[in-house]
């Protein structure tokens, strides 16, 4: 029987993604492993260190852990990178009742929003929240390409395995309402009018109140589906009036990007994995006087953990 789960996976020491192609080919990656297992996602979110999604499925494990193993394959490949990728354990919780799921599904997809990646929630492009009520909001949605069968495997891992609903856009990336449980997900909300409501609420008593009403457990609570994170939980919750979220500020992706592709071609290599110690040292100078970036944020983007 499928049950209601949230599942996380984390990598602390080394972003996740290190640009667009990356995130393009997590998402494929969860669809293909979605349909193998006969895994439903309702939401998810692509943080720079974790991934969070709510599925319903017989064999939650069983989907992580392939999905986890093939992207780190896809990583490695790419980045001349070899060993596992991220922390040893995945997260999983199980959920049950309505106003639980409900509380899960808006914290993971208010994620960008706690860590300071957008202004609001439905800012953040990596993750589902833009796909919710897209008709009611007023929200464009992203067009499929016309591309065939043949077209779409040819930007998969090869021998892979999908429907013919599942719809691709032009940057070879498949559409989440073509692979994701949109519509389930949108009835824990009921109107979209709520929808926007719970999007930019400020996290209160009153969502352990109604959850106590399930009657099924312990409510849920921000610093459950975090785990490991070192920095202050009562500041991810502050940062949910937007205010700490800037334009300026460089995320992990484009601190990657300047690595990538401005420094890297200067030290003759096309990947961070490849440079020495001291080389990295040196970038991380560099990175901190001229740009004064956090250190753990050059830690991480230089895999100097």
């Amino acid at each position: 029987m499928k049950e209601s789960y949230h599942i996380c996976f984390t990598s602390h020491q080394e972003v996740l993604f290190r640009d667009e192609e990356d995130h393009g080919m997590m998402l494929n990656l969860m669809a293909l492993r979605a349909y193998s297992s006969d895994t439903e996602i309702l939401v998810e979110a692509e943080m720079s260190t974790h991934v969070h999604q709510n599925v319903f499925s017989g064999r939650p494990m069983e989907y992580a852990a392939a999905l986890r193993m093939s992207y780190t394959k896809y990583f490695n490949q790419k980045y001349g990178r070899t060993g596992r990728f991220g922390e040893k354990y995945t997260y999983l919780l199980k959920v049950e009742g309505f106003n639980h799921q409900m509380v899960l599904e808006s914290y993971i997809l208010r994620n960008g929003l706690h860590h300071q990646a957008a202004a609001t929630a439905l800012g953040y492009k990596y993750c589902t929240a833009r796909e919710l009520f897209v008709e009611d909001i007023g929200l464009s949605s992203e067009k499929a390409a016309p591309l065939s069968r043949a077209d779409i495997a040819s930007r998969l891992p090869r021998h892979a395995e999908f429907p013919d609903e599942f719809q691709m856009s032009a940057d070879g990336v498949f559409l989440r309402r073509s692979f994701m449980e949109i519509r389930r997900a949108e009835q824990f909300y009921g109107s979209p009018r709520n929808y926007l409501y719970q999007m930019n609420r400020l996290s209160d008593e009153d969502w352990t109140r109604s959850q106590e009403a399930d009657h099924t457990g312990n409510p849920i609570t921000l610093d459950m589906l975090e785990p490991g994170y070192e920095g202050s939980i009562d500041q991810l919750l502050r940062n949910e009036n937007g205010r700490a979220f800037s334009r300026t500020r460089l995320q992990d992706m484009d601190v990657c990007r300047l690595i990538d592709k401005d420094i890297l071609p200067g030290y003759g290599v096309t990947s961070v994995y490849q440079l020495t110690g001291s080389q990295k040292q040196r970038i991380a100078r560099e990175l901190y006087y001229e740009y004064h970036l956090p250190e753990a944020q050059i830690k991480r983007c230089l895999v100097l953990g």
